[in-house]
């Protein structure tokens, strides 16, 4: 392990349907990580069966190790959100300020934007289930004459 790097291992998560989808895109999903990381590459890769979950949904997951510097890292994890992170090695891993900036700039920023997604989400929700209330409304009074 070159110095500045830090190794993880990491699980991913994901529901499919149907069941023959889940492995294939987590294959897919792990490939993407070293496409888009380029300085990450996914080892030690273990596959869990899929189980069902609910309505022909099934849950996967894989588990696998990464290693690159602090940065990349920090990308990784705000890109794939894997739902567990273990530092397998690290030593004395050092970030520059101007790294650091960087990270803490792109955590706020992808927050900020999460902040935003949830409130138009929860708008249109709002919008659609008065939506829905009049329709049901209007359909009830149709059916009345």
């Amino acid at each position: 392990m070159e110095a500045n790097e830090i190794e993880l291992r990491c699980t991913i998560e994901l529901l499919a349907k149907p069941k023959d989808t889940a492995t294939d895109a987590l294959k897919k999903i792990l490939s993407n990580i070293e496409e888009n990381g380029k300085k990450l590459e996914a080892r030690d890769v273990e596959y869990g069966e899929p189980k069902k979950v609910e309505q022909d949904f099934f849950s996967a997951f894989a588990t696998f190790k990464v290693r690159s510097d602090p940065t990349t890292i920090f990308n990784f994890i705000l890109d794939y959100a894997p739902s567990t992170v273990e530092v397998m090695n690290g030593g004395d891993v050092r970030v520059s300020i101007a790294d650091l900036q960087g990270i803490l700039n792109d955590i706020s920023g992808r927050l900020n934007q999460m902040d935003s997604n949830i409130k138009m989400f929860s708008a249109k929700t709002v919008i659609l289930s008065k939506e829905n209330e009049e329709l049901k409304k209007t359909l009830g009074n149709s059916k009345n004459k």
